[in-house]
C-alpha cells in the first residue's frame, strides 16, 4: 500500500472509529459526544463551512522540537487564531489530530504526562481522549476537566503509555451552554493529518477534515492546515538529533519519445538538528542515478527534490526505487528499505481519450450549490464524454458509501468538485491552478484530457436479474503498454436522475435586483426563490469503494490485450427508479489515487426488458432480410444495445426496418395503447 492510501485508510478509520456503540461504563460526557458522532459520521461525515478568517498571529512554537514533545507540528510553526461559526448552546465542539506510526515510533514505551493546547474559551466542560483509529471498539484514554484557561497555551495533565506502535487520534471536546464565536489555533503545517473538527451544530454532526485544505491565505499553497496539540512523555526515547525518511517518489506520466522523465521525492526531518547531507539513489530498470539533497530543512519539515532519469524506448511502466545511501556521510543502507514510484511511458500515437469524470460535493442546505448543478447541464450539453457523480452530504440524498470520498476530496468546502481525483475546485468556476472564470471549470477538463491515458474502459453488457434484485456487468480493458505488476481496480458507481431535493438559493438574497453582477449562466436563479424544490441528477447512489475492486485488472498487463471482468452488484434500496439510473465505471491508477479511465451506460433498456406487465400486441418486432422489421400503430420506437447504450430512436407507423450491426438489441416500441419490449438479435 502506499503512503497516500495508507494515509486516506488512517483518515477513513478515524472517522469511522465513531460509527460502533460504546460499552455502558464509558457512559459520560465524552462518550455521549462519541456516541452523537457515532449516529450521524455513519451517513456521511464531512460539513461544509465558511473558510475561518485570520483574526491574529498569537505566539511561537518555539518549543516543539524537544525530542520529548510528540507534536505534528514543526518548530517554527507560527500560530493563528482563527474565527469559526459561533457555537450555538449546546453544542459539542471537538479538536483533534492524528498522528501517524512515522511518529509513534519514537515513543514506543513512554508515557504521555501532559498535553499541551491552545482551547476556545467558553466551554462548560472540557475532556481529553485518546483513541487508535483502527482499534474501533475501545477509548484508550478518557479523561475529564472541570475546568481550564481558554485562549491561551494551556497544559493538562495526562497518564497514557504508548504500548505499541499505532497511530493515535488525540483531541478535546468542549461543551458549550451558550451562544459563542469559536476561534481556533491553526498553524500552518506540513503533515497531512493535522487537523479533524468535530462540530454538531450544523444539522448532523460529523468531521471537518483539513487534511488536504491549503494554507493559501498566507501565500503558500503548499503547508495544510494544523492544530495545536502537542503530547510531552517522560523517559528515554524521542526524536533523535539526526533522522530523515524518504516520504514519497512521485508517480510520472510521459510520452514516448521524450529523452527523460523528471520525478520528485519528498523527505522529511525528524532529526531535532537541522538536516544534513543525505545522498539517495535512484533505480528505473537498468538505469541508476545517485543524487544529493542538501537543502535547509527544519524540524518536521517536508523538503522536495527532483531529479531525472533516461525514459524506456518502448511504451511500458516501470517501477521507480529511490533508496537512502547516506546520511551525513554514514552509510544508512541497512536501515531502511526504498521508497517507490513509477514511471509510465505512452505512446502518443496511441494515447487514449481520458474521460473527465467529475464528482461534485452539494447540498440542499448549500445556498450556493445551485451552480454546481448548473454548470454540469453546461457541460453535458457540450461534451459527449463527461461523466458527472453528484455527491450529496447532510440532506435527503445523502448516500453513506461516500464518506471516504467527501472525506479525502471535500475538504475545500460546498459547492466544490474532483476531476479525476487530480483537481479540485468549484465545479462552475473551476479550480485555482487550471480554471478561472466564468464556467472555469471547462479549463480543468482541457487539462484532464491533455493527459497521457495508457487504457481505455468499456462496458460491453448490463443484464438484470429477473427478480430485478441484481446487477451484472463485463468491461473490457485495454492498455495500450505493457506492465509487469497491475496497479489498477476497477470501481463501480450508480447515479439516478429526476430526484427531488428542498434546495436553499443564496443568489435571490445576495444579488436581488443586480442579476447583471453574476454570471450570464447563474442570471435565473437571481429570480427564483430563496428555497425550492429543486430535480436533481446524476445523484450518486451508490459505490463500490474509494479503491475499487481488487484483482479486477490482473498481472501482468500486456499491450494491446484486452482484459474482461464480469461483476455483479447488489441493485440498493435507495435506487427509486432503476430506469433513470446510469452505471459508472472507473479505472483507478491505485498507485495515484486518480481516475485513470472511465465508461458510463444508462439502465433504462435494462430496466424496460423487466417491465411487468408489458402490454401485448403494441408491436411485431421481428428481423427481416437481415435488419429489425418493427410494425406497430402510431408510436415511437427506441433501440439499445447490450450495454445499455441508445443506438436508434425513429417514429412509426405501420411499418420500420432498421439496418444494425450485428449483435443483441433490445427494442421498446411505445403507442397509445402501451409499451411493449422484446430482444432481438442480428
Amino acid at each position: 500500500m502506499t503512503k497516500t492510501s495508507t494515509l486516506r485508510a488512517l483518515l477513513v478509520g478515524a472517522l469511522l472509529v465513531f460509527t460502533l456503540p460504546l460499552a455502558a461504563q464509558r457512559k459520560g460526557e465524552a462518550a455521549r459526544f462519541l456516541e452523537t458522532a457515532r449516529q450521524n459520521l455513519s451517513a456521511g461525515a464531512l460539513r461544509a463551512r465558511a473558510f475561518p478568517n485570520v483574526v491574529t498571529t498569537k505566539t511561537n512554537a518555539n518549543d516543539f522540537q524537544d525530542p520529548k514533545v510528540l507534536t505534528n507540528l514543526p518548530a517554527d510553526s507560527a500560530i493563528f487564531m482563527q474565527n469559526f461559526i459561533p457555537a450555538s448552546a449546546g453544542d459539542t465542539i471537538a479538536f483533534c489530530t492524528v498522528y501517524d506510526t512515522d511518529l509513534v515510533r519514537y515513543f514506543l514505551g513512554n508515557t504521555i504526562k501532559e498535553v499541551q493546547t491552545l482551547l476556545p474559551d467558553s466551554a462548560e466542560s472540557v475532556s481529553l481522549f485518546i483513541l487508535d483509529p483502527y482499534e474501533q471498539d475501545k477509548i484508550l484514554y478518557l479523561k475529564r476537566y472541570d475546568s481550564y484557561k481558554g485562549n491561551e497555551p494551556e497544559t493538562f495533565e495526562c497518564d497514557f503509555t504508548i504500548d505499541s506502535v499505532r497511530p493515535l487520534l488525540v483531541g478535546f471536546n468542549l461543551v458549550f451552554k451558550e451562544e459563542t464565536q469559536i476561534q481556533a489555533a491553526i498553524v500552518p503545517c506540513n503533515r497531512n493529518g493535522s487537523f479533524l473538527l468535530f462540530d454538531s451544530q450544523v444539522g448532523q454532526p460529523g468531521f471537518l477534515d483539513y487534511t488536504y485544505m491549503r494554507y493559501w491565505l498566507y501565500g503558500d499553497p503548499h503547508p495544510c492546515y494544523g492544530y495545536m496539540i502537542n503530547c510531552r512523555t517522560e523517559g528515554e526515547g524521542g526524536f533523535p538529533q539526526y533522522d530523515i525518511a524518504l516520504d514519497d517518489v512521485t508517480h510520472t506520466r510521459s510520452f514516448l519519445g521524450e529523452t527523460s522523465a523528471s520525478f520528485g521525492i519528498g523527505i522529511t526531518n525528524y532529526g531535532t538538528a537541522a538536516f544534513p547531507k543525505a545522498k539517495l539513489r535512484c533505480t528505473l530498470g537498468d538505469a541508476v542515478k545517485d543524487v544529493e539533497f542538501n537543502k535547509p530543512l527544519g524540524f518536521l519539515y517536508y523538503g522536495y527534490i527532483e531529479s531525472d532519469l533516461p525514459l524506456p524506448t518502448e511504451a511500458m511502466r516501470v517501477p521507480l526505487s529511490v533508496q537512502l545511501l547516506e546520511v551525513n556521510g554514514q552509510d544508512v543502507t541497512m536501515d531502511n528499505n526504498p521508497e517507490t514510484g513509477s514511471i509510465t511511458v505512452v505512446d502518443p500515437a496511441l494515447t487514449e481519450n481520458r474521460r473527465p469524470v467529475m464528482e461534485e460535493f452539494t447540498g440542499g442546505w448549500c445556498g450556493w450549490c445551485p451552480r454546481g448543478s448548473r454548470a454540469i447541464e453546461l457541460l453535458l450539453k457540450e461534451y459527449d464524454e463527461f461523466i458527472p457523480i453528484a455527491i450529496h452530504s447532510n440532506d435527503a440524498l445523502e448516500a453513506a458509501d461516500f464518506l471516504p470520498i467527501i472525506s479525502n476530496y471535500a475538504s475545500g468546502g460546498f459547492p466544490g468538485f474532483t476531476m479525476n481525483r487530480l483537481v479540485n475546485g468549484d465545479p462552475f468556476y473551476g479550480s485555482n491552478e487550471y480554471g478561472g472564470g466564468s464556467m472555469g471549470v471547462k479549463k480543468d477538463i482541457a487539462h484532464i484530457q491533455e493527459l497521457p491515458c495508457e487504457a481505455k474502459l468499456t462496458i460491453t453488457s448490463v443484464s438484470l436479474s429477473d427478480d430485478r434484485t441484481s446487477l451484472t456487468v463485463q468491461t473490457d480493458t485495454k492498455f495500450t503498454l505493457k506492465s509487469a505488476t497491475a496497479p489498477y481496480r476497477l470501481a463501480y458507481v450508480l447515479t439516478e436522475d429526476s430526484l427531488q431535493v428542498a434546495q436553499s438559493n443564496y443568489y435571490s438574497t445576495a444579488y436581488g435586483g443586480s442579476e447583471s453582477d453574476t454570471p450570464k449562466e447563474l442570471r435565473d436563479l437571481v429570480s427564483m426563490p430563496g428555497k425550492y424544490w429543486a430535480i436533481c441528477n446524476d445523484v450518486a447512489r451508490f459505490t463500490t469503494g474509494l479503491d475499487g475492486i481488487e484483482g479486477s485488472i490482473a498481472a501482468p498487463i500486456e499491450a494491446n490485450k484486452t482484459q474482461q471482468f464480469t461483476y455483479t452488484l447488489d441493485v440498493p434500496e435507495n435506487i427509486e427508479e432503476l430506469g433513470y439510473c446510469h452505471l459508472v465505471v472507473l479505472l483507478l491508477d491505485t498507485a495515484t489515487g486518480e481516475i485513470l479511465n472511465a465508461d458510463r451506460t444508462s439502465l433504462a433498456a435494462v430496466s424496460a426488458i423487466h417491465e411487468a406487465p408489458t402490454a401485448q400486441g403494441v408491436a411485431t418486432v421481428g428481423v427481416k432480410a437481415g435488419q429489425l422489421s418493427v410494425s406497430a400503430a402510431a408510436g415511437e420506437v427506441s433501440v439499445f444495445d447490450a450495454a445499455g447504450r441508445e443506438v436508434a430512436k425513429r417514429r412509426v407507423d405501420g411499418s420500420l426496418s432498421l439496418p444494425l450491426g450485428a449483435g443483441c438489441y433490445v427494442v421498446r416500441v411505445q403507442t397509445a395503447t402501451g409499451v411493449q419490449t422484446a430482444k432481438v438479435t442480428l
